[in-house]
């Protein structure tokens, strides 16, 4: 099983855990470089979601003094974004949408960031943590990644739920199978999205770094 995709011309790779990498229109995005693999390539954006440790973690190996990073709520040197805010960057739109659990102290409204990533061909959403919240019914995008780990996100039930309120083209899972506290099983992720859409949003299982 290989950890990246490509869809419209963007390619998609998780690094591990809520680690990813997006590459589109000559632009190289990461989201949380908690994982990042020996032999990366640089990046042109960093974006953070929030600022708990694996996270919100510097990544000299990738960054270069033209790296934009930018962030929700943490504390590292970053371009602070807040939700609802859009930047462009290199090109690529950045918006910050919420990302937050009902009933979990983990993680509360406002303090945390997913991004929809928008390129010349495809829109990206990174949904960071959190549960199935209700802003999600208005998130447009083409491919929508998902935590499915439970504990400190919502399960795989849930997140097949926010797949069906979203109706991406594709949507793949992430978050899970890394923390001690975060075991799941993505094909059931996978059964459930294909029941609740009717087969309408794909689900690409990616092969993430384990510990």
């Amino acid at each position: 099983m290989a950890n990246s995709t490509i869809f419209s011309g963007v390619k998609i790779t998780l690094l591990g855990h809520a680690s990813v990498h997006l590459e589109g229109d000559g632009v190289s995005v990461y989201i949380d470089p908690f994982i990042v693999p020996k032999g990366s390539k640089e990046a042109d954006i960093i974006l953070y979601t929030h600022g708990h440790f694996d996270h919100a973690v510097s990544a000299p190996a990738i960054t270069t003094p033209k790296t934009v990073i930018v962030g929700h709520k943490v504390k590292l040197p970053v371009r602070s974004i807040q939700i609802g805010e859009r930047e462009k960057i290199m090109g690529v739109e950045v918006e910050a949408v919420h990302a937050y659990n009902l009933n979990k102290p983990y993680h509360p409204k406002g303090e945390g960031a997913g991004f929809i990533v928008r390129f010349k061909g495809a829109s990206i959403y990174v949904a960071g943590d959190t549960d199935f919240i209700p802003e999600m019914k208005d998130y447009k995008c083409d491919v929508a990644i998902l935590p499915i780990g439970g504990k400190y996100t919502m399960d795989a039930s849930q997140a097949s739920d926010a797949a069906a309120a979203i109706m991406p083209k594709i949507a793949i899972p992430y978050h899970y199978n890394y923390l001690e506290d975060t075991k799941a099983d993505p094909e059931s992720f996978s059964a459930m999205v294909a029941q609740k859409t009717n087969g309408k949003v794909l689900v690409r299982i990616l092969a993430p770094l384990q510990r």
